[in-house]
């Protein structure tokens, strides 16, 4: 989900509440608060807090909620995630440690304090090397999921499909594979993914199900002229890179999504009409 934001830069969770309301209308099954798209990184703990409260209410139990509750230090990634199994979230996705560069077994108690602090509550490992600049090795993965049977699944915003299928594989049975890319979408699902976590799928979201849905339908075909139109959002939306295009899309839809958190900035004109044709152009406005 994106997080909107006041003209002043206020949190705005009125407007986000609206945005819970017109992701589930329109067919998304999970909702995902405070992740990249999110804008989580730059919240205070107590905005996080008060968004991942928000959309659990708004959510009143329709979809499930699995807050990003990753921090820079331990302390804050366990206070996180214990508030967000205090609320009622279904579950927790911790992105790896930032910033810093830590070896694997930093990673690894880091995940292990976070995961025992909550021992009955479900947590997904959250690998997005590109941002993160520390990454999950499959062997890490594994590890985690023999030492805290509370590791639910993983979320990989990696573009690699061979890491991927590598990720599934160490995770095991019974555990909850999420693919973070969209342009690898269909070929995830082949792969064994259960779900896309996606951030172009606030703007477009039911081009996002209809991949999910013909492919569990088994209509390869129409899954793969369905991945075709989400590569087109992509393109318009600019996958994410700048994410006034997400709540652009989405005001331009008529869903408050408010305004992004500096020094992050606003469209300009030229962007915002372009935008408008391309979504009229992919038939979803």
């Amino acid at each position: 989900m994106v997080t909107p934001f006041a003209a002043d830069g206020a949190l705005d969770l009125a407007a986000a509440r609206q945005v819970v309301d017109f992701l589930i209308a329109h067919g998304v099954q999970v909702l995902f608060p405070a992740g990249s798209t999110g804008e989580g990184a730059l919240l205070t703990q107590a905005e996080r807090e008060a968004l991942a409260a928000a959309v659990v209410d708004q959510a009143a139990g329709r979809v499930p909620v699995i807050v990003h509750t990753g921090a820079i230090t331990t302390a804050e990634t366990v206070a996180l995630t214990r508030h967000a199994q205090a609320i009622g979230a279904s579950a927790a996705s911790v992105i790896t440690p930032y910033f810093f560069t830590y070896d694997e077994e930093s990673v690894f108690a880091h995940y292990l304090a976070v995961a025992q602090a909550v021992p009955d509550f479900p947590v997904f490992v959250y690998a997005f090397p590109g941002n993160a600049k520390n990454d999950i090795s499959p062997a890490l993965l594994a590890r985690l999921r023999a030492a805290a049977p509370n590791i639910a699944g993983f979320k990989s915003s990696n573009g690699d499909l061979i890491r991927f299928q590598e990720y599934i594989d160490a995770i095991g049975p019974g555990g909850v594979p999420l693919c973070g890319v969209d342009g690898l979408m269909l070929a995830a699902l082949a792969l064994g993914s259960v779900g896309q976590v996606s951030g172009n799928s606030n703007a477009t979201p039911e081009l996002f199900r209809r991949v999910y849905d013909t492919f569990r339908a088994g209509d390869l075909e129409a899954a793969r002229a369905a991945q075709t139109a989400v590569n087109r959002a992509r393109r318009a939306l600019r996958d994410g890179v700048h994410l006034a295009y997400f709540k652009a899309a989405l005001t331009l839809r008529g869903v408050p999504a408010g305004r992004v958190r500096a020094p992050m900035r606003e469209l300009a004109p030229a962007q915002i009409d372009q935008l408008r044709a391309d979504l009229q152009g992919l038939g979803v406005l």
